[in-house]
């Protein structure tokens, strides 16, 4: 009795847990590998994805009734705005472009540039 090892009760427990896992994964994977889980699974994401569009066009419409803009619109005006922030950059780059080449020219000698010839002196 000696080479008895005493009943280990957290032992014989994992045991069990290890044992259940294994027999619970080879009944999943077995289940799985049908074709009629495979088409069961299509059909439930088809019924999701058809259940997403149904709402989405329910709450668009909701948002609509209610004059509130939707995701898609905030979307659209986010993107115009982006746009419109280009278009101005680029302005503002031509412009600032503009007035340093107007400061490097040299500045006009000779008289004023008026419809009476210099000289004739009639104010």
């Amino acid at each position: 009795m000696a080479d008895e090892k005493p009943l280990d009760p957290s032992a014989q427990f994992q045991e069990y847990v290890t044992e259940w896992e294994r027999s619970v994964d080879k009944f999943f994977n077995q289940l799985m590998g049908t074709e009629q889980f495979s088409q069961s699974m299509n059909q439930l994401q088809k019924l999701q994805l058809e259940f997403q569009k149904n709402f989405r066009d329910a709450m668009a419409n909701q948002l609509v009734m209610m004059n509130i803009p939707s995701r898609d619109d905030l979307l659209n005006l986010a993107e115009q705005v982006r746009s419109l922030d280009d278009r101005m950059a680029r302005i503002e780059a031509a412009l600032s472009r503009l007035a340093s080449a107007g400061e490097n020219e040299p500045k006009r000698r000779g008289p004023a540039r008026t419809r009476r010839p210099p000289g004739t002196g009639e104010d």
